[in-house]
C-alpha cells in the first residue's frame, strides 16, 4: 500500500516543490490512514516535509464530535505531529449562506485549511493540502454531478491535484483503506451520520450504488472510476485550450474590493461552442474564490446573457452575479450582503379581499416592482390580475404557464396577501397536505439566497399559495369537483 501511493504521487508530481503537508484530519478511517501513509512515506523515502494535521469540529454532533476531536489529537501526537483544531458553528454558517449542511461543511474545512496555511506563513508554491478521497468517493461525486445535471467536468469527479489540493488515496478504494488500517492495527472513528441516508451522498453511498452492483453490474464502481478516469484527461487536454482563450476573452480587475471579470462578448463569441461552456465554467470558479457548485443551468443563463439588452442582470450561486453590458458582461461576487441589483423602492404588502368576488369578475392590482425567479433572473411585475371563472368555461384549466395559476376558489381563504417572504412561511408540497418550511424548498430547489427576499409570494397568512417564478403549492388544485376557479397572473412588463 506504502509503495502503490508512492508511485502514485510520483507518477502525478504532487509533491515537488514542496515543503510543507498539510493533510485534512477528521478521525475517520479515510483521513487516518492519509496521515499514517504520508507520515510512512516522507519517513521511509527520507523527503524534507513537513506534516501539518488540521481538524474541523463542526459543532454538530455534540459528545461524538468532541471524541473525534481527541482522537486526532492523539493520533498525532503519536506521530509526533502537530495538530491544529478549529471549530465552526457549521449548522450556523449553512443558515447564514442559506446552503445545505453538507456544503457548507466542505466550504468550511478548506476555508480552515487555507486558514492555517496562511496563519503559519506557509508559501503558496511549497505547500500543499492533502485530503483523503478514494475511488469510491470519486464514483459517489460523478453520479452526484451527473444526477445534478453537471456536463464531463463535473462527471470527471475529483482530480488528483487541484491547485493546492492533493488526494493520494485516489488510486485505492474504501476497502483497501479498512484493510490496511486492520492490518497495521491502526484505530479510527466512526461518524454515526455516514450511516444514515438523509443526505444525498449516503443515499447514493448505501443504497443506490449496493442496489446497481447487485442487480446490474458487480463492476459498476470500476466502470465509473474508469470513465471519470478518461473524462479527466479529455478535460486536461480541453483545460489548456481554455487557458489560451481565457487569455483573450477575459479581463480580470484586480483594483476592485470584490472579484471582479469582464468577459469580453465579441471575441468570446467567436470561441467554439464546446470551450464556450469551459470557458465561462473557468470564470466562475475564478470569480467564486471559493469550491462552488456550477451547473448547466448557470451556464446556459450566462449564455443567455450575452443575447439580451444592455443592463439585463441575473444572480448566479455562491453570491456572483452577472450583468450584460455594451460589449461585456461584467460578473462579480458581493460578499456578505443582500445583492440588490435593481434598487427596491419601499413597497408595502397588499391584500385582496376575494369574498365579495362574482364569476367573472376581475381585480386587478398595480404592482410596478422588480421580482426574481428561481434562476436569480430579474423582471418587472407590472400588476397582478385575480379572476373567478366556472370551471366549465375554461377549456385548457391546465395549460399553466411560469405566471398563470389556477386555484380552487373554494379550498382557499377568501383573503390573499401579495408580498415577500415573511417568517414562517411553509409551503404544502403534497396534494395529501403534507408541508415545508419555504426556505427549506428554496435550499432543495437550489434558488439562490441573495434573491429569496425578491421573489413575490401570494399567501394566505403564512401558507403560500405560489411563490412567483419558483413554483406553487401543492393545495387547492384543480379537480372533478371543483366548480369555481380562480384564475391569478402576474404581467411581466420588459
Amino acid at each position: 500500500m506504502i509503495e502503490k501511493i508512492y508511485q502514485y504521487i510520483k507518477e502525478n508530481n504532487m509533491l515537488n516543490d514542496c515543503r510543507h503537508i498539510i493533510v485534512g484530519l477528521s478521525g475517520g478511517a479515510d483521513s487516518v490512514c492519509l496521515l499514517v501513509l504520508l507520515h510512512n512515506i516522507i519517513v521511509q523515502y527520507q523527503m524534507n516535509i513537513n506534516i501539518i494535521a488540521v481538524h474541523v469540529n463542526h459543532e454538530i454532533r455534540g459528545d461524538e464530535a468532541l471524541r473525534d476531536q481527541c482522537f486526532a489529537q492523539k493520533l498525532s501526537n503519536d506521530l509526533g505531529i502537530v495538530c491544529y483544531v478549529l471549530n465552526k458553528d457549521v449548522k450556523a454558517i449553512a443558515k447564514m449562506r442559506g446552503i445545505s449542511l453538507e456544503t457548507a461543511g466542505r466550504q468550511v474545512r478548506y476555508e480552515c485549511f487555507a486558514q492555517i496555511k496562511k496563519e503559519l506563513g506557509f508559501s503558496d508554491k511549497t505547500t500543499k493540502i492533502a485530503v483523503a478521497h478514494h475511488i469510491d468517493d470519486l464514483v459517489e461525486t460523478s453520479l452526484m454531478h451527473l444526477i445534478r445535471g453537471s456536463g464531463i467536468q463535473g462527471f470527471s469527479g475529483l482530480l488528483p491535484i487541484n491547485g493546492d489540493i492533493i488526494r493520494p488515496l485516489l488510486c485505492v478504494s474504501k476497502k483497501d483503506i479498512i484493510e490496511f488500517l486492520k492490518r497495521r492495527g491502526i484505530g479510527y472513528v466512526v461518524d454515526s451520520t455516514n450511516l444514515q441516508s438523509d443526505y444525498q451522498r449516503n443515499q447514493l453511498r448505501n443504497q443506490l450504488i449496493p442496489m446497481i452492483e447487485k442487480k446490474y453490474n458487480p463492476e459498476f464502481s470500476k466502470a465509473v472510476y474508469h470513465m471519470a478516469t478518461d473524462l479527466s484527461e479529455i478535460n486536461d487536454y480541453i483545460d489548456g485550450q481554455v487557458v489560451k482563450f481565457e487569455q483573450i476573452c477575459v479581463r480580470y480587475d484586480s483594483t476592485n474590493q470584490e472579484p471582479l471579470a469582464y468577459l469580453l462578448l465579441d471575441e468570446f463569441q467567436k470561441v467554439d461552442r464546446a470551450l464556450q461552456t469551459y470557458l465561462l465554467r473557468a470564470v466562475l470558479k475564478k470569480v467564486a474564490q471559493t469550491p462552488v457548485d456550477i451547473y448547466r443551468k448557470h451556464i446556459e443563463l450566462l449564455k443567455q446573457l450575452c443575447q439580451k439588452q444592455v443592463s439585463k442582470k441575473i444572480n448566479l450561486s455562491n453570491g456572483i452575479i452577472a450583468i450584460r453590458g455594451y460589449d461585456n458582461i461584467i460578473l462579480q461576487k458581493v460578499v456578505g450582503q443582500d445583492i440588490h441589483l435593481d434598487k427596491q423602492e419601499v413597497w408595502n404588502p397588499l391584500s385582496i379581499d376575494l369574498s365579495s368576488m362574482k364569476i367573472g369578475e376581475e381585480q386587478c392590482v398595480q404592482l410596478g416592482i422588480n421580482v426574481c425567479d428561481i434562476n436569480g433572473i430579474w423582471h418587472k411585475a407590472e400588476k397582478i390580475c385575480l379572476q373567478l371563472v366556472d370551471k366549465k368555461e375554461i377549456k385548457n384549466i391546465y395549460s399553466n404557464n411560469v405566471y398563470t395559476k389556477f386555484f380552487d376558489c373554494d379550498k382557499i381563504s377568501r383573503k390573499i396577501d401579495i408580498r415577500f417572504k415573511e417568517q414562517g412561511d411553509f409551503i404544502r408540497i403534497h396534494a395529501n397536505g403534507s408541508k415545508k418550511k419555504l426556505k427549506k424548498e428554496w435550499i432543495d430547489l437550489k434558488v439562490p439566497a441573495n434573491v429569496r427576499n425578491h421573489i413575490l409570494l401570494l399567501a394566505c397568512e403564512n401558507e403560500i399559495l405560489w411563490a412567483v417564478g419558483v413554483r406553487r403549492c401543492q393545495t387547492a388544485l384543480i379537480d372533478e369537483n371543483t366548480k369555481n376557479v380562480l384564475k391569478i397572473c402576474v404581467v411581466i412588463g420588459d
